[in-house]
């Protein structure tokens, strides 16, 4: 389950500690005294004088059992929880314990009126009183994975330093998703800190036939993760070639693939060798293409570093270069046989290139998944900071959407074009740009604006979802408007080249709400002046 649970005795921060850390983490914030009054309809102080301690534990630990049951969640505990070696058991099973603790005069002066708090409200010395209970308590409080002192501290020290001992001690994690399409079926495998073991699922998924790899890459890329890429390879009895193309979307072209094909011949490569993708999607798109069209197609494998590349471009066998027409006008799908995404290769990624990712994860949530949309809006904070665990979470979310989409419709014959929301315009802005202005995920952001009041022109989307779409865009960093200098009748012949454009008709991709498409057969004049 992954849960953090603070526990320590009463006023030494557990409340405002969790939320504060919660929102940090990206994660939901649980205050165990908030559910049992929640649910009894009743105060902790008048549970207790009502129905004495021992009803109050029981309910307690009711209530904690039901936190324990919930993925990621932060929960602040009441002081007495870990007398009961149950709700200790509970606690560790679930996740990690951090006691707070804090000396007796702070306590006091933090519990103020001790009149709502039951162990304090008839001592005759409070001091005393807390001592004693500190004194009892005190192994119980020991049995915890970590422990920080609040005493004369902030709130947003503590924090800090607990934010430090979860990353020192985060333990590389896994996820697979799978992408079920018969023969062709793959898994997705997301993680954390595994990038030097990707050679042997490499081996895993491709069995014991090939002996040699090639490994694309671009300029920008290559020097973080390549030779790390390569040492796992090797060491999984691969003979490994490196390839290098220029970063940046201009150079996905007939130039640049040509070259790849002479590096891919000149390695020697057979049709079991596959062809590794490492870097975002104009190397993943070019390097697919290749290994689809080389021999007549050889294995492929992604392993994505910019985040969309991870929640989008890696997924789904899409493969192609740009024309100078438009994008993407040349290519094939080519489904990959592994996906392995290692989300700290996020960390090297510029901010405007990692913003630039999180306008397709909010394109998944404005067509699919309302809920996903809500927790975007609510974790802007924790998503600007690229919060470890709130990454894996929405890249996971993303991916299991995309491998949806992809099995009801995997050539894109009708269906899939729902992933196209946004695009339609995005793709036109960067043609019409030359692929030099804007990074796809702007282009995109854009887009869904437009689409969205374009939605909302057609009559089918409320003002109020233009509006959160708009908000958590421009919230995030990223653009929401046409650039000035790009005319309609500009926009429209730039639409009219796009590869999606049938009997002078888009398929356009509306919203009737947030999380549900509709599909609209627009000309491109059509949406070009409506926008």
């Amino acid at each position: 389950m992954d849960n953090l649970f603070l526990t320590g005795f009463m006023g030494t921060g557990k409340t405002a500690v969790g939320r504060s850390l919660a929102s940090r983490l990206g994660r939901r914030f649980v205050d165990l005294d908030q559910e049992i009054e929640r649910a009894g309809g009743a105060s902790v102080a008048d549970i207790f004088a009502r129905f004495g301690e021992g009803e109050f534990r029981e309910r307690e630990r009711r209530a904690l059992e039901r936190s324990a049951g919930l993925e990621r969640a932060v929960v602040a505990t009441g002081g007495g929880v870990v007398m009961d070696a149950r709700n200790r058991e509970i606690m560790h099973a679930s996740g990690k314990i951090v006691c707070l603790r804090a000396d007796p005069p702070t306590i006091l002066s933090r519990v103020g009126d001790a009149a709502d708090r039951p162990l304090l409200a008839a001592a005759a010395d409070c001091t005393e009183k807390i001592r004693r209970l500190l004194g009892e308590r005190a192994a119980a409080y020991a049995d915890a994975d970590y422990a920080v002192d609040t005493s004369g501290r902030s709130v947003a020290d503590v924090v800090e330093e607990i934010l430090r001992w979860v990353d020192a001690h985060r333990e590389p994690s896994m996820r697979e998703i799978r992408v079920t399409l018969g023969a062709r079926s793959y898994p997705i495998l997301i993680g954390d800190g595994w990038l030097d073991r990707i050679g042997g699922r490499v081996r895993e998924v491709l069995g014991g036939k090939a002996i040699r790899a090639a490994i694309v890459s671009d300029s920008r890329v290559a020097p973080l993760y390549v030779p790390r890429v390569a040492a796992s390879l090797r060491e999984a009895g691969f003979a490994v070639a490196e390839i290098q193309i220029p970063g940046g979307e201009q150079h996905k072209n007939l130039a640049w693939l040509a070259l790849t094909y002479d590096r891919l011949i000149e390695a020697r490569i057979d049709r079991s060798s596959p062809v590794v993708a490492v870097g975002g999607g104009v190397v993943g798109d070019l390097a697919g293409f290749a290994a689809a069209t080389i021999l007549r197609g050889v294995p492929f494998v992604q392993v994505p570093t910019t985040l969309l590349a991870q929640v989008d471009a890696s997924v789904g066998g899409k493969t192609g270069i740009n024309h100078a027409a438009g994008k993407n006008l040349i290519g094939a799908f080519h489904q990959p046989r592994l996906v392995a995404i290692d989300v700290d290769t996020l960390k090297t990624l510029p901010q405007r290139e990692y913003l630039s990712g999180l306008a397709e994860v909010v394109k998944y949530g404005a067509i699919l998944d309302a809920e996903l949309f809500a927790r975007l809006e609510a974790s802007v904070p924790a998503l600007l900071r690229q919060e470890t665990g709130l990454l894996g979470d929405v890249i996971a979310t993303s991916c299991r959407l995309k491998a949806m989409v992809v099995e009801e419709d995997e050539t894109e014959g009708g269906y899939r074009a729902i992933l196209n929301f946004g695009h339609t315009l995005g793709h036109a802005i960067e043609t019409l740009t030359e692929y030099r202005r804007l990074l796809h995920g702007e282009a995109v952001a854009i887009g869904m604006v437009c689409a969205a009041r374009l939605s909302r022109s057609l009559g089918w989307l409320d003002a109020e979802s233009v509006g959160r779409i708009e908000r958590l865009l421009d919230a995030l960093g990223l653009p929401t408007r046409v650039p000035g200098d790009l005319s309609a009748d500009q926009l429209a012949l730039a639409i009219e080249a796009d590869k999606k454009a049938a009997g002078g008709k888009i398929t356009f991709v509306c919203l009737e709400a947030v999380g549900r498409t509709r599909f609209e057969p627009l000309s491109a004049a059509e949406i070009a002046h409506a926008l």
